[in-house]
C-alpha cells in the first residue's frame, strides 16, 4: 500500500511543475470545419470539473479526443476502465451508460460496439458518477456514465455512416453503422442502425486439473469457433406541441444469432480412470430485444421547474438449442443429448417526477417509480438411446416468477458560495413470487455529497460522499439452466440468490482541472459473486455459478491526469489499486488480496495531420470468490487522420502483446488452471459525416429500465 501511495504522489509531483504553464485559458473549442488534429487543441477551460456528485470531462478541451469515438474516449476518462467487452468505474462493474438522458439498454460487447458509432466531434462532455444518487434505481451499484451530445437546434439534416473492421488469424468482425437526424419546426426524427457480424471468431482453451489426494491428473484442450450477427435499429420521433411541453417516443429492436461449436479432448490419468474423453458441443443462440420508451415533460414556470413522465416497456426473448456428444474411451456407450432452453422477459417501468427550481442555486426533486418484471425460464432435455430420442424429465424445468418494485425518492441540490450540496433519500418496496422464493421487503437508501471549490473557477476541488445501494441478482444468474462448455466445465444459475447491500464512502480531489486523486471504502453484506463449485456426484465436474458470499470489505485509491509534454506530445495515465477482503461464508475468515489497474495513453501529432495514439492496459492478478485471475497486459496503437470536414479514417492493432488469459480455481480437492490466448488483430475504421443546412442536437428520450438485470455478469 505504501508503494502505491508513493507512486501516485510522485506522479502528481512530477506533473505539478507543468500545471501553471498548462493553465493557458481559451474558450472551449466549438465544432470546426478544419481537420480535427492534436495541433488545433488549445486547452483553455478546465479539462475536468467536479460537481457535488460527479466528475465532468470537457471533451472539447481534451487533447486526446480528436478523431475518436465514445468507446475510445471512455478508455481515458477519469476513473473509468473500458475494454472491448467490459466497463467499470474505480474497479466496480455493472456501470450504466446514458446518452443525453437516454439509458442504453445494452451491456458487454454489444454496448461497447454501439459506443464505437458515436464520434467525439459530436460529444460535448462526459459525466462520471461513481455512485448513483437517490434519483436513480437503488441497484445502480456500478455507477453512471452520462454522454452529453453537442447542442444546436437549427433546422436541417445531419448524420454519419461508417464501417469498422477487425481482422486477425483467429478473429474477424465487421461493424457497419449509420445515423440520420432530421429536424423541421417542432418535429425531429432520428434513425440509427448498426450491425456487428463475425464470419469466424476462434480461440483455443487448455485446462489442467489435479487432485493430489486421488493422484489424479486431467489435461484438456477445447477448440471454440463462433459465428455471430448482431443488429441494432433505433427510431425516435419527437414533437414540441408548445414551448413548455415536449413529447418523445422511441423504438429499438436488437436481434442476434450466434452459432458456437466446441471440440474438446481430455486425457485422464490416475485413480483407475485412465483414458480419454472426446466431446462435441454445438449450440445456436437466438436473441430478440424490443423496447419502446415514451416521455412527456411540462415546464411549470419560467425558472425551469419540470413535471416529467417516463414509461418504458421491454420485451426480450432468447433461446438456446444445444446438440452435444461425449465419447469415453473406457465406456462402450456414448452420451448423446440435446437441450432446448427458452427464456422470456417482460419489463414495464413507469416514473413520474417533479423538479422544483427555487433559484439558479437551489432545486428540489421528487418522484415515484414502479417496475414490474415478468420472467419465464424453461429448459427441455432429451438423450439418444437405441436410435430414439428419449425425454429426460429429470433435468427439465419450467419456472416463472415476477417482481414488483415500487420506489419513492426525493433529492435536494444546492450551492452556497464555493460549496455544492446534494442529498437524497430513496425508499423501495419489493415483492417476489412464483418460481423464486417468495419475499417482501422495504429498504431505505440515503446518499449525501458535498464538494468545496478551493479556488474560484472550480479547478481545485475536494468532494466527500456517502451512499447506500442494493445489488439485485441479474436475470441470467437466477436462471437454473445447465450448459456444458467443455468436457468437465459447466455453467448454471442459482434461483436462491438474494440481494446484496452496500454502504460506501468516497473522497476525491481535483487539481488544476486536470488531475484527480480519489479514495473510497465500502462494506457489502451478502455480495453476489461468481464461483466454481463441484458436482457432489461427479466432483471432477466444475460448475461456474453465482453465490451470496458472507461479506466484502473494499478500499481503493486512484489517481489520474493528463500532461502536455510538448505541443505535439500528450500523456494520460490512470492508476487504481483495490484492496479487498472477502468472507466466502458468514462463518468463515476474511481473505485479503489486492489488485492494480493501470491505463496509460500517449498521443503524438505527426506530419500531415496524423495522430498516433498508444494505449496500454494492465490488470494485475485478482481474486473473485474462489477464482484467481492472472495478470493481463495489453498494448493497442492507433493511427488516425481526418480528411476535410466529412471523412475520418483510423487504423490500429489490438492485442499487440498477444496476452494470455488464465484463471485458477479450487473446489472439493480439485485444482483447475484454464488458459487461452488473445492473438494480434488489425482494426480499420472509416466514418463519413454529412449535413444539409446546420446541425442540430438530437432530442433526448429518457429510459428507466434497470438494464443491469439483463447483464451476464
Amino acid at each position: 500500500m505504501k508503494r502505491i501511495f508513493l507512486t501516485i504522489l510522485n506522479l502528481l509531483l512530477i506533473s505539478w511543475t507543468a500545471i501553471e504553464a498548462q493553465e493557458t485559458v481559451t474558450d472551449s473549442i466549438a465544432e470546426s470545419d478544419l481537420p480535427a488534429t492534436l495541433q488545433e487543441v488549445v486547452v483553455k477551460a478546465p479539462l475536468v470539473r467536479r460537481e457535488a456528485d460527479r466528475i465532468v470531462l470537457n471533451v472539447a478541451a481534451d487533447p486526446l479526443s480528436a478523431n475518436k469515438n465514445a468507446q475510445e474516449l471512455l478508455k481515458t476518462a477519469p476513473g473509468v476502465w473500458a475494454t472491448e467487452d467490459a466497463l467499470s468505474i474505480y474497479g466496480q462493474g455493472g456501470t450504466t451508460v446514458y446518452i443525453d438522458d437516454r439509458k442504453v439498454n445494452m451491456s458487454g460487447n454489444r454496448l461497447m460496439t454501439y459506443l464505437k458509432t458515436i464520434r467525439s466531434s459530436s460529444i460535448a462532455s462526459i459525466e462520471i458518477i461513481p455512485q448513483a444518487g437517490a434519483e436513480y434505481s437503488a441497484d445502480s451499484s456500478g455507477g453512471i456514465i452520462r454522454i452529453n451530445l453537442k447542442r444546436n437546434r437549427v433546422d436541417g439534416l445531419n448524420g454519419s455512416a461508417g464501417l469498422n473492421v477487425t481482422a486477425g488469424k483467429y478473429k474477424q468482425w465487421v461493424n457497419p453503422f449509420v445515423s440520420l437526424g432530421l429536424h423541421s419546426g417542432r418535429w425531429t426524427v432520428n434513425l440509427n442502425g448498426s450491425a456487428n457480424g463475425s464470419p469466424s471468431d476462434r480461440y483455443l482453451n487448455r485446462e489442467e486439473t489435479t487432485n493430489s489426494e486421488l493422484a489424479l491428473a486431467m489435461t484438456g484442450t477445447s477448440r471454440h469457433k463462433m459465428k455471430a450477427i448482431q443488429g441494432n435499429v433505433s427510431l425516435g420521433i419527437f414533437y414540441d406541441p408548445t414551448k413548455k411541453d415536449k413529447i418523445g417516443i422511441q423504438f429499438d429492436y436488437n436481434p442476434e444469432t450466434t452459432r458456437t461449436t466446441v471440440l474438446s479432448v481430455t486425457e485422464t490419468q490416475g485413480y483407475g480412470a485412465n483414458g480419454s474423453t472426446h466431446g462435441t458441443y454445438a449450440d445456436t443462440e437466438r436473441f430478440h430485444n424490443f423496447n419502446i420508451a415514451f416521455n412527456w415533460s411540462h415546464t411549470t414556470d419560467d425558472k425551469g421547474s419540470l413535471l416529467k413522465l417516463i414509461s418504458n416497456y421491454t420485451f426480450r426473448t432468447s433461446s438456446v438449442k444445444e446438440d452435444n456428444i461425449m465419447r469415453l474411451s473406457y465406456s462402450p456407450v456414448d452420451s448423446v443429448y440435446n437441450t432446448d432452453n427458452l427464456n422470456r422477459y417482460n419489463v414495464y417501468v413507469t416514473e413520474l417526477s417533479f423538479r422544483k427550481v427555487f433559484n439558479p442555486d437551489w432545486n428540489l426533486n421528487a418522484g415515484v417509480k414502479y417496475t414490474f418484471n415478468d420472467v419465464s425460464n424453461r429448459s427441455f432435455h432429451s438423450y439418444l438411446k437405441d436410435g430414439a430420442w428419449i425425454p429426460d424429465i429429470w433435468y427439465d424445468f419450467d419456472t416463472s416468477y415476477d417482481e414488483n418494485i415500487a420506489g419513492l425518492y426525493v433529492t435536494a441540490n444546492g450551492r452556497a458560495g464555493r460549496w455544492k450540496f446534494k442529498a437524497g433519500l430513496r425508499g423501495e418496496y419489493s415483492a417476489t413470487g412464483g418460481g423464486l422464493p417468495t419475499g417482501r421487503r422495504f429498504d431505505v437508501f440515503p446518499n449525501v455529497n458535498i464538494s468545496y471549490s478551493i479556488r474560484d473557477g472550480g479547478d481545485y476541488t475536494v468532494a466527500l460522499g456517502y451512499y447506500r445501494y442494493i445489488r439485485r441478482p441479474s436475470f441470467n444468474s437466477l436462471n437454473p439452466v445447465v450448459r456444458q462448455i467443455s468436457d468437465y466445465t459447466y455453467t448454471v444459475g442459482d434461483p436462491n440468490l438474494t440481494p446484496g447491500f452496500t454502504d460506501a464512502l468516497s473522497l476525491d480531489f481535483v487539481l488544476a482541472g486536470k488531475f484527480i486523486v480519489a479514495a473510497g471504502y465500502s462494506m457489502t453484506d451478502g455480495p453476489i459473486r461468481q464461483m466454481f463449485k463441484s458436482n457432489p456426484d461427479y466432483p471432477e465436474r466444475l460448475y461456474l455459478t453465482w453465490e451470496n458470499e458472507g461479506s466484502d470489505r473494499n478500499a481503493f485509491v486512484h489517481g489520474n491526469g493528463s500532461v502536455n509534454i510538448t505541443e505535439w506530445w500528450n500523456l494520460y495515465s490512470s492508476l487504481t489499486y483495490v484492496l479487498t477482503s472477502q468472507k466466502l461464508s458468514r462463518e468463515g475468515p476474511y481473505e485479503t488480496s489486492g489488485y492494480l489497474q493501470l491505463v496509460a495513453a500517449t498521443t503524438f501529432r505527426l506530419p500531415g495531420g496524423f495522430n498516433l495514439t498508444m494505449n496500454c492496459f494492465y490488470n494485475s492478478g485478482m481474486r473473485i470468490g474462489n477464482i484467481k485471475v492472472f495478470p493481463i497486459l495489453n498494448l493497442n496503437p492507433t493511427l488516425q487522420k481526418q480528411f476535410g470536414r466529412h471523412w475520418s479514417v483510423s487504423a490500429g492493432v489490438e492485442n499487440m502483446l498477444q496476452r494470455k488469459n488464465r484463471i485458477r480455481t479450487s473446489s472439493s480437492g480439485y485444482d483447475r488452471l484454464s488458459c487461452s490466448r488473445s492473438y494480434v488483430e488489425a482494426k480499420v475504421g472509416v466514418t463519413c459525416r454529412f449535413d444539409s443546412g446546420k446541425g442540430f442536437r438530437t432530442p433526448k428520450i429518457e429510459r428507466n429500465t434497470d438494464n443491469s438485470r439483463f447483464s451476464k455478469e
